[in-house]
């Protein structure tokens, strides 16, 4: 422990000096009695004191929430001897909102433990470490305080909201493996496809007995084989506007972990590269895992600044699938992005980019005006014609305006080979 004078001291001293001074000025000797228990107080500092040993541990609920979720930090402190003053503090994170009261004040005897608990809630996505917890004890005068910090492994990773989708962009191309996505080619699956007589070697349950009795012979139904396909999220981690938790980076990563959840449900193979100042990619992979990874990657995701813009050439091509469906989701307020994605389009990619807007998000952190309206207008106005130059380049885009829900974005993006798959 860190042994220190307290700021008490300092002052008590400063108490002392001015009695005695006003006692020999005054010719008083009561000053000289009133400043005797100061004086014994500060003596107390001539003492070589025995720091009082203390056993701290720390407990959190979970490891790993939702925007908006609590964690509950728990506190237990066990003195070994008689403790007067121990002050105790948990660690707070910048943004969380505190239930309750991370800092206790208390006197414990030997073998004496002190428990409480205090609530956190997190409004935006993030990695937060728990472990630190300050520990202070002070000496019966208040003379002299002992300072340490318990360390305990305890990082919450916050990850972005899903919104329940029922419909996405269905991708052009699929694989020959079992997904959700009907095929053109026959075989075994569960879509009707077309009839046909019976030949040697047709299942006995593949007949279809109405058409069978209708035309005096047996008949088969042949069904369309269900596939699935690569889906790479893009995340634009080159700008943001607006106030966290509800900056765009924040929309897109929200957007991208709802994304990542619903193909995921339908079997696909989901990826995501973080196209920024520094890239990061986590490589397409299908089930719980893999969302836990995209998860973790999208509440890391924060915006680093360069000149530099990032070639996708240097993205491995089992990051990058060829024949892959890249979801390109961005608030369109950096123009090395667009340059990225028409390259994809050009290197024969199905791209669809969601743009998240950032109008209504910059709306909200200005003061409510005229020129405010006007200025917002305009800016809406000179991005729809970046979304039509968008479109004359053959990409899709689809304009989501928060606070309008994700789903409805979707729906009304309007693609026109773009087939929106039920998630079932």
């Amino acid at each position: 422990m860190t042994e220190r004078v307290a700021p008490l001291a300092l002052s008590t001293l400063t108490a002392l000096g001015i009695a005695v001074t006003l006692a020999v000025l005054t010719a008083r000797p009561e000053l000289f009695a009133a400043a005797l228990p100061l004086a014994a107080a500060l003596a107390s500092l001539a003492w070589r004191a025995r720091v009082a040993p203390v056993s701290v541990e720390q407990r959190v609920s979970t490891d790993r929430v939702f925007e908006g979720e609590r964690v509950t930090v728990e506190i237990a402190v066990e003195a070994r001897s008689g403790i007067p003053v121990l002050e105790i503090a948990g660690t707070i994170p910048a943004g969380a909102l505190v239930s309750g009261y991370q800092r206790r004040v208390v006197t414990l005897r030997a073998g004496e433990t002190g428990r409480w608990s205090y609530a956190l809630s997190f409004p935006g996505r993030g990695v937060h470490d728990l472990g630190t917890v300050r520990v202070r004890l002070r000496d019966r005068f208040g003379m002299r305080t002992w300072e340490d910090a318990a360390v305990h492994p305890a990082v919450v990773r916050v990850l972005p909201r899903i919104a329940p989708l029922a419909r996405v962009p269905r991708p052009a191309r699929a694989h020959a493996s079992v997904g959700d996505y009907v095929s053109a080619a026959l075989g075994e699956g569960i879509e009707p496809g077309d009839i046909r007589q019976f030949a040697p070697g047709d299942r006995v349950r593949h007949v279809n007995w109405r058409a069978s009795l209708r035309r005096g012979e047996l008949y088969v139904t042949e069904r369309r084989r269900e596939r699935n396909a690569d889906v790479v999220l893009m995340l634009d981690t080159l700008a943001q506007v607006g106030g966290a938790p509800h900056t765009t980076l924040d929309l897109s990563a929200r957007a991208a972990a709802s994304l990542a959840t619903a193909y995921l449900a339908r079997r696909d193979r989901v990826g995501l590269i973080s196209y920024g100042g520094v890239m990061h990619w986590v490589k397409p992979g299908s089930g719980r895992v893999q969302y836990e990874r995209i998860a973790d990657a999208l509440g890391r995701a924060t915006v680093v600044f360069t000149y530099v813009a990032k070639d996708l050439a240097l993205v491995p091509p089992r990051v990058l699938p060829p024949h892959a469906l890249v979801l390109a989701i961005t608030p369109l307020c950096d123009r090395r992005f667009p340059s990225a994605v028409l390259d994809l389009a050009a290197r024969g990619f199905d791209v669809v980019v969601l743009v998240v807007s950032p109008v209504a998000v910059t709306r909200s952190t200005l003061v409510a005006s005229v020129a405010t309206d006007l200025a917002c207008r305009l800016w809406a106005l000179e991005r729809e014609r970046q979304h039509d130059e968008l479109r004359r380049q053959g990409l899709t885009v689809v304009d989501w305006r928060p606070p309008e829900s994700l789903e409805a974005a979707l729906a009304r993006g309007g693609r026109r080979r773009l087939r929106l798959a039920t998630t079932g």
